[in-house]
């Protein structure tokens, strides 16, 4: 099945992300965002998850301003069109790997139907999502401008702690959000510090 079978298909989700969909549509319910900022990634599997700790990290540092939507799309590419979907401009932040040095910080940006470079693939568990972005419009109501934030990772093991290099890389990341999203305030990402993840204990 191509592509654009795949998102014309019916049901347009596939079942197993039926569940989380119906969550991300509870939550931006009445929410008419401009914006829309996504990570994508597994937390579980170290520097794969820096696209959902720099959405920790922006629900953490400040206020969520009105017509800006946070979304942690885990590994569910479906998911990330939704947030994006009825929104002017989306910022996705996901590990890419490109060769380059841990940590090195990359962007690339798909505008009017189409990426200004070639992009390495952003493969999910479902769909390629560099793909879906081309092929997507005619199931979502996209943005025209998406800006990829690609982070170089160092380990893709299991584990739920950033290596060094790319956990010194989100400030770099939360600033370029910051001069591209004019709804995000810059001022209070200054003071975000990269906290450990939380351990769950059995009660």
């Amino acid at each position: 099945m191509t592509m654009s079978e795949k998102l014309n298909a019916a049901p347009t989700r596939p079942e197993s992300v039926v569940e989380a969909g119906a969550e991300l549509e509870a939550r931006v319910s009445g929410n008419s965002a401009n914006a829309a900022i996504i990570g994508i990634g597994n937390r579980l599997l170290r520097d794969d998850g820096v696209g959902p700790r720099v959405i920790d990290a922006l629900e953490e540092s400040q206020d969520l301003p009105e017509g800006v939507r946070l979304f942690d799309a885990g590994t569910t590419g479906f998911l990330a069109l939704e947030a994006m979907s009825g929104c002017e401009r989306a910022i996705v932040v996901d590990a890419i790997q490109t060769g380059k040095e841990p940590g090195t910080v990359q962007e690339y940006r798909f505008k009017d139907g189409e990426f200004s470079e070639e992009i390495p693939q952003m493969t999910m568990h479902d769909i390629s999502f560099t793909e879906a972005l081309i092929y997507a419009r005619e199931v979502y109501e996209l943005p025209t401008d998406v800006r990829i934030i690609g982070v170089e990772p160092e380990s893709l093991s299991t584990g739920l702690e950033l290596t060094t290099p790319v956990t010194a890389a989100i400030p770099e990341i939360l600033d370029r959000i910051a001069s591209y999203e004019p709804l995000i305030d810059p001022e209070q990402l200054a003071e975000y510090q990269v906290r450990p993840p939380q351990m769950v204990k059995d009660k």
